[in-house]
């Protein structure tokens, strides 16, 4: 705060400092006849990036001299629209600092309103973003877009309607055409879904359950045509967003239902990707030989040999878990045991399944179920797993739970129709127990930190193709890596390539030994304990089940 109650600013008197805005401190004053002001006075350092040579200062008619103005005032100067602060002066204060002159209403910001209320109700949301949508249409067809919008941008009149508001701060709009108005359209959406829902919005996009009462927001079409709007004005592909603040406000209000008349998903936009994975299969896995026997002998035999394993009454298996530390090769593994198939590969992460649909996610996953077995035979890999499926005694979410049951639902049986499930996680104890009973997810695998085997072959396998000295001692390198995982190892072979690709020079052993020497592992001593102890009380939880009859 530069200047106190009473002083003076170019013939304007202080009554109080308001607060900081974008390149300025702004002030209530008050004119020399007497009229209530805004004053913006705009610091010496913010406008030399959206800096103008004005024609002439009002404050130096008369003195043949041109001065350099900020671009805001430029702007301001020439906006008129009721739901803009009209403007009145600018200038120059006493300390050469630029300042500009608005009109004063009695008013709170947007922010200061939802911090009283914390939501506000559909038709008062909805007419303030109405009238709000109203007012950017008609800057962007003037090719103004003022990037900036949000709670402290919007003044709400205190004697007026919502329809009264005030758009402040332009400091950071554009005036070029041709413009992109696209974050204003954001804003916007943003801002309604703050209002409405009590929160900020983000991406994936998730739209709570909304109640309303019987009439509530019926005349704005209630909360189908809220959540549509919403959904199209906060779509995670930018693509899919309105174009223009018009086809918002005519949605908004239900005259261009069209608009939202795209939005339903189709399966392809979340269930492509299946496609055959290229390898050596097991062969690229380093170490974990036990493992690796057990995927053969009791899955892989069943999958490859289906006539026989249905003649001697064999259960087609319907999934896996792989459950372990971080970067031992989870992932890895499902797409060389799907090679090991011959089966298609799919990898899906948790976003991919989010929706912006009440429900939608259910949807999303029986259709990419459906996809997958069109693709059949198939491997669904599904990463993070315990987003997917948390423990539904521990969730209130009503939404979440019913996507668990349908993950339920489909993973009954899915292998007979050679759609083969490869869940990985890295926390196996969230996952709900029902999801992991025999029958859908029916082997638990733990995929340990690498041993000082696997830790040889990692570096074999991470060097085999790379220029390198004859002295390369992989087993002294795994000696000298004890508690690094499989993605340290591989940092440890790119960083040494790195460094030698600078000067054309060979790999060695010298400059790899440095590497680890500078390379510490980042997981804790005690992992490989934690999650020894993970796997015995996930496999003992397995087997808790309450007895049923006799």
């Amino acid at each position: 705060m530069t200047y106190q109650k009473g002083q003076i600013i170019g013939g304007y008197t202080v009554l109080f400092y308001i607060g900081e805005q974008t390149g300025g401190e702004l002030y209530r004053v008050r004119s020399s006849q007497g009229r209530l002001c805004f004053l913006k006075l705009f610091t010496p350092a913010s406008f030399p990036s959206a800096e103008r040579m004005s024609d002439e200062h009002p404050a130096l008619l008369g003195r043949g001299q041109a001065v350099v103005e900020p671009s805001e005032v430029t702007l301001r100067r020439n906006i008129l629209h009721p739901n803009v602060c009209q403007f009145i002066d600018s200038g120059i204060a006493e300390d050469n600092r630029h300042y500009m002159v608005t009109q004063f209403v009695s008013s709170e910001t947007l922010a200061d309103r939802l911090r009283r209320l914390s939501v506000m109700t559909v038709e008062d949301a909805c007419q303030l973003t109405a009238a709000l949508l109203r007012l950017l249409n008609d800057l962007h067809r003037q090719g103004i877009a003022h990037r900036a919008i949000g709670q402290q941008s919007i003044l709400l009149d205190l004697t007026g309607t919502l329809d009264d508001f005030r758009l402040t701060d332009f400091a950071q709009a554009a005036d070029a055409e041709g413009v992109s108005v696209a974050d204003d359209l954001y804003a916007a959406g943003r801002l309604l879904f703050r209002m409405v829902f009590g929160m900020e919005a983000e991406q994936p996009l998730r739209i709570p359950n909304l109640q309303l009462p019987s009439n509530g927001g019926k005349q704005w079409g209630g909360v189908d045509r809220l959540t549509r709007v919403l959904s199209k004005a906060l779509a995670d592909d930018a693509s899919c967003r309105f174009s223009s603040a018009n086809d918002f406000l005519l949605a908004l209000t239900g005259r261009a239902d069209h608009l939202l008349s795209s939005l339903n998903p189709s399966p392809s936009d979340h269930a492509k990707g299946f496609a055959k994975v290229q390898g050596g299969g097991f062969a690229d896995v380093a170490g974990m030989k036990e493992l690796k026997k057990l995927l053969s002998e009791e899955v892989l035999y069943v999958l490859r040999d289906r006539e026989r394993a249905l003649r001697y009454c064999l259960n087609i298996p319907n999934g896996m878990l792989l459950y372990g530390p971080p970067g031992c090769g989870k992932t890895f593994i499902a797409e060389r045991f799907a090679e090991e198939a011959g089966y298609n590969f799919r990898f899906v992460k948790s976003s991919d399944l989010a929706s912006i649909y009440i429900h939608g996610t259910q949807e999303k996953i029986a259709l990419l179920f459906d996809e997958a077995r069109a693709a059949a035979p198939c491997v669904l890999c599904f990463d993070e797993f315990e987003a997917l499926v948390p423990q539904r005694t521990q969730t209130q979410n009503a939404g979440q739970s019913a996507e668990v049951n349908e993950f339920l639902t489909q993973l009954n049986n899915c292998g007979e129709d050679q759609v083969f499930v490869i869940a990985t996680t890295n926390q196996p104890l969230l996952i709900d127990t029902a999801v992991l009973r025999r029958g859908r997810i029916d082997h638990l695998i733990y995929v340990p930190m690498p041993d000082e085997e696997a830790r040889q072959q990692l570096f074999d396998i991470h060097l085999k193709n790379r220029p390198k000295a004859a002295d390369i001692d992989c087993q002294r390198l795994a000696r000298l890596t004890e508690g690094y995982i499989a993605s340290e190892v591989a940092y440890v072979a790119h960083q040494a390539a790195l460094r030698a690709s600078r000067t054309d020079a060979l790999i060695t052993q010298q400059l790899m030994e440095q590497v680890v020497s500078e390379t510490k592992p980042r997981t804790p001593a005690d992992t490989a304990k934690r999650y020894e102890a993970m796997r015995l009380q996930l496999e003992q939880r397995r087997e808790q089940r309450p007895k049923i009859g006799f």
